[in-house]
């Protein structure tokens, strides 16, 4: 499993500020929340297993997504809803980051996700 420090998680928090609503680290046997903002954790709990579940199968994918675009390595899939943006850090086949924000967060991209993925 993705290990992030406390300073990692910090500094993810920082970037995003008050819109971050989950951060979990996981793995093909499950995954582990570093931070959940107090008002999503209730539907967090509901969902978790089967977002994991997801997410490893996308990890599979990953390889296939890096030949197809021929645009260099993959660093994150971003999936905007209603309510969240959540952002898909793979490192590994089955190991990766989750990040979700409030959707109508205006933070700046690059930064963002350049600080979540420095914590893989």
């Amino acid at each position: 499993m993705v290990s992030c420090s406390k300073n990692e998680i910090n500094a993810i928090r920082e970037e995003g500020k008050d819109s971050v609503r989950v951060i979990a680290e996981y793995d093909d046997a499950g995954y582990d929340v570093q931070y959940v903002r107090d008002d999503v954790e209730a539907k967090m709990q509901t969902v978790a297993e089967e977002i994991h579940d997801e997410l490893v199968i996308q990890g599979m994918g990953r390889e296939y997504l890096e030949e197809l675009f021929q645009a260099g390595d993959l660093h994150c899939s971003v999936h905007r809803f209603d309510e969240v943006t959540a952002f898909h850090f793979i490192e590994e086949q089955f190991t990766g980051l989750f990040v979700s924000i409030d959707s109508d967060a205006d933070i700046p991209l690059a930064t963002f996700t350049d600080t979540c993925r420095d914590a893989l």
